[in-house]
């Protein structure tokens, strides 16, 4: 493409200057080159002959009509025909006349029969490809037929190869992506050397290349420049990369060559010397960049970076990549853990285009100067030895020098299993990391250098996982790795998955999945080792995912640190296993069973119970916390409240995160409530997010306890008397900790900004029945009972899968404050109550027996299946026995019960729910019949179901 004179349809000699755009199919010409649609159109076709008529003119010859057209020189005329002359072709006796036009090659007879139109035959050029063969001879293939050529010198062979090659790629090229790219005026000039019409481009540079440079990027590796050609590689060309690249030349150039002096300009005509130095220059070495202001400052271009994608400055973002900031770096948020994590979470995706394709380049760590030095174990030596390290396409190697032309020792990254950063033996260096091989060897690197080793481990990382897999090394981990895995309760065919590990968290890519997905170990739901089998289970989310160990060196080191980063009950709130709103499990644990077991118990908190079992229970709590159930049968009320003010005045840092930080609590001695309430919220939000959770559930607690006061004993005053000195772990001699619970406590809906209790429930007195709730309920909303209707209170859980009717006796504000986040009340009508009267009318004995379909729930890894027992539900007890035998006189007997439960202790639930904690029971009934029956047999014994 590119401007043209050319006369008139009248024939007049005045010239008119014209866009003209010529491609495989047709020859266009525009008023000026922002025309989107053509002033004239000539199909290829249709042309019978082009012809130079000298000065510069030009005659395009159709059937119906003659175009001049006149060049301002003769390099830049417009040509179909790219090369023409005679060939000799095997199995002709004459030579024929090739014509290279566009991206066809036509065979003629002669000179003679091309000008006349008359011809051979034409070879389409995009199922063709051309090979030497000979010193004069050449071949042109394609799926139908091959073409042998013999040429009259070697020399002209090899140009009409070129020719033909040429050819092969206009027939298989696009313009579409051409013309977009050079809408800009920029992008019409090479930017390296300013040669016309460029059709390269460096994707991850941002600038568009003629091809003489083109090869030059290309010598230079696909880590510093890769090349992509705007006609041939039409699907890397997505709308966002060509938006990229409307920045434009000049606006890149800006960065790559705003101190490059004109002395050392590159030109069209440079040598291809000449044209390797430059390049070298400007892109390997930034000789000729302009210099960020953060230059040198890692931490600072890291921290720019990640707040520039978040705006829609890409040339920022490119001079930061180029200038040393890391496309993956750490960001400090575990939810967006990358640049481009954070990039996509504010929509910019031209950012996200930009660093994707820079992910591997502009920072580069590939044969690093100041090598790490590296220990390899042999025998029993443990001396380390100075190397110099490369690492290049996925190949560790290192060497004696870096003079050394013969490699001393190296490994494949695909056969590395783990990277594991500062192992616990430093040996002597205050910087260290290792390397796992699949072979069982271990490579141990050291440097006193904290930017050499951590330069290497980046590197290394992202060296060792693949692409989609990048996420699990942008942040600061502690190991990397891949594992073989089951999911479910299937142990058959494992599959591959990488997984990254650091403190509490566990990020993961599963086979498949198309995002990184991020694991908080504080708060899975189970965590076990199965010592036979060398694999450790992970229950996370209702999944159970089996890693298996494979007796790996590196393995226990993971299952170590998996357990450190699931909490441990020796360390600060922040380190303890957390339920899923942040308190910890020991306290959440605690807290549940006083509400259930203990509000009404009198002096609740203020009571002594056993210290032994004080003790031994806070053992097993800060042992493993998710493994201790706690039961009223086998626990005392006044032992777990006293492990609850054990833990918290005895955990670090305590609830207000350090004495210093508890200091302002006690000093809010404003006269004015609210001033003081103003002062507990500004506190409140200052305290890291565990501890804040903590308190709130602390305290939320105690303002239940302190709404059964007139039973229990335990008014606001005398619990913060108690909680003042355990909260702030001091001796109870300064009066203002136990002012600050009392008023947080007052406060509480306020300060913790909650909801207060729903309108039917403030309005009721403490020992009000589920029957009286019914009824104010019923009252409120003006619905008149009916006769035959039968409502009831129900604890229904947020799924709606299992629901328990309340005995009418019940008390409900007990219930309401035992509520979980999972569960509510109810009030609506009880569909089964009619008939399980009528089932109770006709009873003569309270107790009933059956075979019944019977399942247990075994932990939060799953539940067992479905088999039949015989099932003996009487005033004391329901039993369960496995094997049941007949005797003579028809009744069925059996020795042991293989199950027991008192009915006191049982809560029956409608439904079926999965993942209970257990000692869970399933029973499936055959009809509605038969479980109308058995309900019934459970409420005339006035039990309280628990699954």
């Amino acid at each position: 493409m590119g401007w043209l004179d050319k006369t008139p349809p009248q024939g007049s000699l005045i010239f008119q200057k014209r866009w003209v755009m010529l491609d495989a199919q047709y020859l266009r010409y525009f008023q000026n080159e922002k025309e989107v649609y053509s002033k004239r159109i000539i199909d290829i076709l249709s042309v019978t002959e082009v012809l130079n008529v000298g000065e510069q003119k030009f005659e395009v010859v159709t059937r119906n009509r003659t175009f001049l057209f006149r060049a301002e020189n003769n390099s830049n005329g417009v040509s179909l025909i790219s090369k023409q002359g005679y060939l000799e072709m095997n199995g002709l006796r004459s030579k024929v006349y090739v014509v290279i036009c566009a991206d066809r090659v036509f065979l003629y007879g002669n000179a003679e029969e091309h000008s006349q139109g008359v011809g051979i035959t034409y070879i389409e050029m995009n199922v063709g490809t051309v090979k030497s063969t000979d010193k004069r001879s050449f071949n042109l293939t394609t799926f139908y037929r091959t073409f042998s050529f013999l040429a009259e010198s070697a020399q002209q062979r090899d140009q009409w190869v070129e020719a033909l090659q040429d050819c092969v790629s206009r027939s298989l090229s696009s313009d579409v992506v051409a013309q977009k790219i050079w809408a800009v005026e920029a992008n019409q000039r090479c930017a390296d050397c300013g040669a016309p019409h460029p059709d390269w481009a460096s994707v991850n540079l941002c600038v568009v290349l003629c091809k003489c440079c083109a090869g030059v990027h290309r010598g230079l590796g696909q880590s510093v420049s890769k090349v992509r050609s705007l006609r041939m590689d039409e699907k890397v060309w997505t709308d966002n990369l060509i938006q990229v690249f409307l920045l434009g030349n000049n606006m890149v150039n800006l960065f790559w060559a705003a101190n490059m002096p004109p002395s050392e300009a590159l030109h069209p005509s440079s040598d291809s010397e000449k044209r390797q130095r430059f390049v070298s220059a400007k892109y390997c070495q930034g000789k000729y960049r302009r210099y960020h202001a953060l230059f040198g400052q890692q931490e600072a271009l890291n921290k720019a970076l990640c707040s520039t994608v978040q705006t829609d400055d890409v040339l920022e973002t490119l001079s930061l990549v180029f200038c040393g900031a890391d496309v993956n770096c750490y960001t400090g948020d575990p939810e967006l853990p990358s640049p481009v994590s954070m990039a996509q979470h504010y929509g910019q995706i031209l950012q996200v285009e930009f660093l994707t394709h820079n992910h591997n380049t502009g920072r580069s760590l590939i044969n690093q100067p100041s090598a790490p030095f590296i220990y390899i174990f042999s025998g029993f030596s443990l001396d380390f030895s100075r190397r110099w390290c490369s690492l290049n396409q996925g190949n560790f190697s290192y060497y004696e020098s870096e003079k050394s032309s013969s490699q001393s020792g190296g490994m494949k990254m695909s056969d590395v299993l783990c990277l594991l950063v500062n192992p616990p033996g430093k040996h002597g260096y205050a910087h260290s990391f290792e390397l796992y091989h699949d072979s069982g060897r271990v490579y141990l690197f050291g440097e006193d250098s904290s930017d050499k080793v951590k330069g290497w481990i980046k590197a290394i990382a992202k060296a060792l996982v693949p692409s989609a897999a990048e996420d699990l090394v942008c942040w600061p981990f502690e190991r990397v790795g891949r594992f073989r895995y089951t999911e479910g309760q299937s142990h058959h065919s494992p599959l591959l998955g990488w997984f990254s590990l650091g403190g509490s968290r566990l990020l993961l890519l599963l086979h498949g999945a198309d995002r990184v997905e991020n694991i908080d170990l504080r708060k899975i739901k189970e965590l076990s080792m199965e010592q036979e089998a060398g694999a450790v289970v992970l229950v996370d989310g209702g999944r159970s995912l089996r890693v298996e160990g494979d007796r790996r060196p590196d393995f226990q080191g993971w299952l170590s640190g998996l357990q450190q980063g699931s909490g441990r009950g020796d360390g600060p709130l922040d380190k303890q296993q957390l339920t899923d709103t942040d308190v910890p499990v020991i306290v959440d644990r605690c807290m549940s069973f006083i509400t259930q077991h203990g509000l009404k118990s009198e002096g609740i908190y203020r009571r002594c119970g056993v210290n032994s079992k004080i003790t031994a229970l806070l053992f097993f709590l800060r042992h493993d916390p998710r493994k201790v159930r706690l039961s009223e049968g086998e626990r005392q009320v006044d032992d777990v409240a006293n492990v609850l003010k054990r833990f918290l005045r005895e955990v670090g840092e305590g609830v207000f995160n350090g004495h210093q930080a508890s200091l302002p609590w006690l000093h809010t001695t404003s006269d004015e409530m609210s001033e003081r309430v103003s002062q507990y919220q500004a506190l409140l939000h200052s305290l890291p997010r565990v501890n804040r959770a903590t308190l709130g559930a602390v305290i939320n607690h105690l303002y239940c306890v302190q709404c059964f006061a007139d039973e229990n004993q335990m008014n606001m005053h005398n619990l913060a008397i108690v909680f003042g000195p355990t909260l702030f772990q001091m001796d109870g001699t300064d009066n203002s900790a136990g002012q600050v619970v009392e008023d947080l406590i007052q406060n509480y809906q306020d300060i913790f900004n909650v909801t207060p209790l729903p309108a039917p429930l403030s309005q009721i007195s403490q020992e009000v029945s589920a029957e009286e709730l019914v009824c104010k309920v019923l009252r409120r909303r003006n619905i008149p009972p009916q006769q035959g209707d039968y409502w009831s209170c129900f604890l229904v859980d947020n799924n709606q899968e299992i629901e328990r009717p309340l005995h009418y006796q019940e008390q409900v504000l007990t219930i309401y404050f035992s509520l979980g986040k999972d569960c509510h009340l109810v009030v609506k009508k009880n569909c089964y109550m009619e008939a399980i009267l009528t089932n109770i009318a006709g009873r003569v004995d309270v107790s009933r027996n059956g075979l019944i379909k019977f399942c247990e729930e075994k932990g939060q890894r799953g539940k067992g299946t479905f088999s039949r027992r015989l099932c003996v539900l009487s005033g004391l007890s329901l039993r369960l026995y496995k094997e049941v035998k007949v005797r003579e006189d028809g009744r069925r007997c059996s020795s042991q019960p293989e199950r027991e439960c008192s009915v006191h202790a049982l809560k029956v639930y409608c439904g079926i729910k999965r993942k209970l904690q257990p000692p869970s029971w399933y029973l499936c009934c055959e009809s509605k019949n038969e479980l109308i029956e058995w309900l019934a047999t459970f409420m005339s014994l006035q039990v309280i179901i628990f699954l």
